[in-house]
């Protein structure tokens, strides 16, 4: 009595199951029922039929019809392909399997041509099912669905029997999944292809396929049939003899099964799980779970599950020994086999894989028939092309003597032109040697009148005090010969006074010089933390004294803006002290230029006087200033000059580049400047108004 309870209750779940899938079916049997566009309409059969593939495959026939119908009203035949495999497969699901195999031959037919990507439905109407991706080409999109084709008839010579060949058409149909990245048909692929392996016994390749199904399946998050690849993994736990594995694998393959509504994997786990218990021992747990998937059976009406359940039942009642129950469930499984098996179903099948047998060698031998017409034509071809070959190598023959004779003579001029080119290369580096030490002089030409003038204002100090000195110990000799020794005091304290300016002028000129040499001494390459505030105004002064020794007239104003907050930064102060010294003797030439021209125009046009536009008086004026910015400091040399031209800004830190006159500029001096910060890990950049000034701003990291 618990047992019939159990079978009703088992029913139920699987109706409502069933009715629970009914409500997005009802729904697009709405949606078709009111649509009144073909190719909506087209797309809703489709979907209708998929959604009844695997509970109601009459149904899912049906719809396919229609979808058929519709296919080949609108010229869609891709989607003539999807409507073929649908009813295909629903035939299958019925157990005709002659009609299966004919109209899945003629669904891969219609996917084989290539015209029937000549018309497809955009990527804005939604797809038939998951298999379906219309964002793809239409050469992609049919590959897609040949490759669908020969998975369905894979599974219908998998049903028949005919293991090898269903494993030619999945290993066929894998290689298209894979050129289209279709993930989903790659996991139901590599799925029945295990299911093959299993029945072949090879359970090893066949555990291969279900893991490859596995993560297809997981990787694009698609459990529809997941439940199919534990019940298989379960079967090759099986083979394999470990039977507590085969056991969770089976609950697993029920669990899913149950939970994405597969009823066909409902009734199989229960099938494996009864089967398990049956090798145990066990056969009343056999029985419950062979009366778990029974009316899941009963309500797919699915022949070949029903033929399954009914061995079960026949192999559980001979253990028990009820021979009525064996006699009536053997009755139903002969019934079942002449409706799936009986002669002429199995002579059609036989005649219909022959026809395409035949089909499939009449294509291979035309295939070969030409490929032998192509090796005869490429044969010819390349008889004609070695005596083409033949007839120019003999004409260059001919010529080779000549040829022969012309490389040598133009191998001795190229030998000439070398010899030339690496004295001229040779001249060259003598000569940007010979530069660039020319800027070097130059610039300690520049640094060695600014530390003259430096010296000079601490020397002349220190002569004048030693000569007011001599007078005063002159007058306290006298003073103490007269003894006025208040007098004597006096003046001795005058002196000490005079004494102590003279020591700490002659200090002042000790330090300038030391710092000059720290200075203008050779690079060592090796950086040291160093004061850039007093580095550029160093600099800045020596620079202007420099120019002042040479030209008595130039003036300029300086102006400085120094950041207090920098502190040391780690430099190689002699190279960075060359580019601030280059960029302020640019900056102080500039302006010099411009000033030079303001005078000569006063005194050709004096109503202009030295005024620029706003009638202001010309003050050349030089601006240097630093600023820490995050982890970098900045440092700005800016002028009121004439500026760098537009036309030339691009290529002043080319070597050899000047806009000064000949033999006043190497054209050197920014081109190492821009080496040396480059060097640093820092920049350098101009920002420049022609006839206003310039402004050249480097920025260098705080830290090595």
């Amino acid at each position: 009595m618990t047992r019939h309870i159990f079978f009703i209750i088992i029913f139920l779940f699987a109706t409502l199951l069933a009715k629970t899938q009914e409500t997005n079916i009802d729904s697009l049997k709405n949606e078709l029922a009111t649509s009144t566009s073909d190719t909506i309409n087209l797309i809703l059969a489709g979907k209708l039929a998929d959604a009844y593939a695997e509970i109601y495959p009459d149904s899912a026939q049906h719809y396919g019809d229609i979808m058929l119908a519709l296919s080949k009203k609108l010229e869609y035949k891709l989607e003539e392909v999807y409507a073929l495999c649908e009813i295909g497969y629903a035939q299958l699901n019925m157990g005709n399997y002659p009609r299966s195999l004919q109209t899945l031959l003629s669904a891969i037919a219609l996917a084989e041509d290539k015209s029937s990507e000549k018309n497809v439905l955009p990527p804005n109407y939604f797809a038939n099912d998951e298999f379906i991706n219309r964002n793809l080409t239409a050469s992609q999109q049919r590959i897609s669905r040949l490759s669908r084709a020969l998975q369905y008839i894979g599974i219908l010579y998998v049903n028949s029997g005919n293991y090898e060949k269903a494993k030619y058409f999945y290993y066929t149909s894998i290689p298209l999944a894979e050129e289209t990245n279709n993930r989903f048909a790659l996991s139901i692929t590599y799925s029945t292809l295990g299911r093959t392996f299993l029945a072949l016994k090879k359970p090893d390749s066949a555990l291969i396929c279900l893991r490859l199904a596995y993560d297809n399946a997981a990787s694009v998050n698609y459990n529809r049939y997941i439940g199919s690849i534990f019940l298989n993994m379960g079967r090759v736990y099986v083979a394999k003899g470990i039977t507590d594995s085969a056991k969770e694998y089976f609950k697993k393959g029920l669990a899913e099964s149950v939970e994405h509504s597969y009823f066909r994997g409902v009734v199989a786990s229960n099938l494996a799980l009864a089967d398990i218990y049956k090798q145990l021992g066990q056969p009343d747990s056999s029985l419950f779970y062979i009366q778990g998937g029974l009316p899941v059976a009963y309500f797919l009406n699915a022949p070949d599950l029903l033929q399954r359940s009914y061995r079960a039942l026949a192999d559980f009642y001979k253990i028990k020994g009820n021979s009525d129950s064996i006699a009536k469930y053997q009755s139903l499984i002969i019934k079942i086999n002449d409706s799936l098996f009986n002669t002429k179903q199995v002579q059609q099948f036989q005649n219909i894989d022959f026809d395409a047998q035949q089909r499939q060698q009449q294509i291979e031998a035309a295939k070969a028939d030409y490929q032998n017409k192509l090796r005869t034509y490429a044969l010819l071809a390349g008889i004609g092309i070695v005596l083409l070959v033949a007839m120019i190598l003999w004409r260059n023959n001919l010529n080779k003597q000549k040829a022969y004779a012309l490389l040598i003579k133009q191998k001795h001029e190229t030998d000439k032109q070398k010899a030339v080119a690496e004295q001229t290369l040779s001249e060259l580096k003598s000569t940007q040697s010979q530069l660039i030490q020319s800027e070097k002089m130059a610039s300690l030409g520049e640094l060695t009148a600014g530390i003259a003038h430096e010296i000079e204002n601490p020397l002349n100090f220190v002569n004048n005090f030693s000569e007011v000195n001599k007078e005063l110990i002159d007058e306290l000799q006298n003073e103490l010969k007269a003894g006025s020794v208040e007098n004597a005091v006096s003046i001795s304290n005058d002196i000490k006074e005079n004494e102590e300016k003279i020591n700490h002028h002659g200090k002042r000129a000790d330090s300038i010089v030391k710092n000059m040499l720290q200075h203008s001494r050779l690079s060592t390459g090796q950086k040291e933390l160093t004061d850039i505030n007093a580095l550029a105004d160093e600099y800045l002064r020596l620079a202007f004294h420099g120019l002042r020794a040479k030209d008595k007239s130039f003036d300029a104003t300086m102006k400085t803006d120094f950041d207090k907050s920098i502190g040391n930064i780690n430099i190689i102060p002699q190279d960075i002290g060359r580019v601030i010294l280059n960029l302020i003797t640019n900056a102080f030439y500039s302006v010099s230029e411009k000033n030079v021209s303001a005078l000569r125009r006063a005194q050709t046009q004096p109503h202009l006087a030295s005024t620029n536009s706003a009638g202001q008086k010309y003050e050349p004026t030089v601006s240097v200033s630093t600023k820490k910015i995050g982890d970098k400091v900045e440092i700005k040399v800016a002028d009121n000059g004439n500026g760098i031209p537009q036309k030339v800004l691009d290529k002043i830190f080319q070597p050899f580049f000047t806009t000064k006159p000949t033999g006043q500029g190497t054209g050197l001096g920014l081109s190492l400047s821009y080496d040396i910060i480059k060097a640093h890990r820092g920049e350098i950049k101009t920002e420049t108004k022609e006839g206003e000034g310039a402004e050249f701003i480097i920025q260098l990291p705080t830290t090595s």
